[in-house]
């Protein structure tokens, strides 16, 4: 077989993944991730407020207002975490801290 037809085991772990896991994240990259997982929550949350509106008028609706409007939404959630303490990105990152001690046999 060549290159091309050989067959990939995607479920089995290359070299550079294993090397990867062995490397702890810094609490930066924790605090980040969290973050980003806030905004992402806090957009979800308010998704649903805008479902029911519907526009109408020359200059209203069309796939281009959906997009844009996911989008405001995007920036919403974003705005939203950075400015609000909710306390879900705290935790976020003390889970992810716990489960990388836990993966690392190491405690804090």
């Amino acid at each position: 077989m060549d290159a091309l037809t050989t067959p990939v085991d995607v479920m089995k772990p290359t070299a550079s993944v294993m090397a990867g896991q062995k490397t702890a994240l810094s609490k930066v990259g924790f605090e980040k991730t969290a973050k980003d997982f806030e905004a992402v929550f806090m957009a979800q949350m308010l998704k649903p407020m805008w479902e029911g509106i519907e526009t109408d008028g020359m200059f209203g609706g069309g796939a281009g207002e959906n997009v844009m409007k996911d989008l405001l939404v995007q920036e919403y959630g974003k705005a939203m975490a950075q400015g609000m303490n909710t306390g879900l990105s705290d935790d976020v990152t003390k889970a992810m801290i716990q489960m990388q001690e836990k993966a690392n046999g190491t405690r804090g």
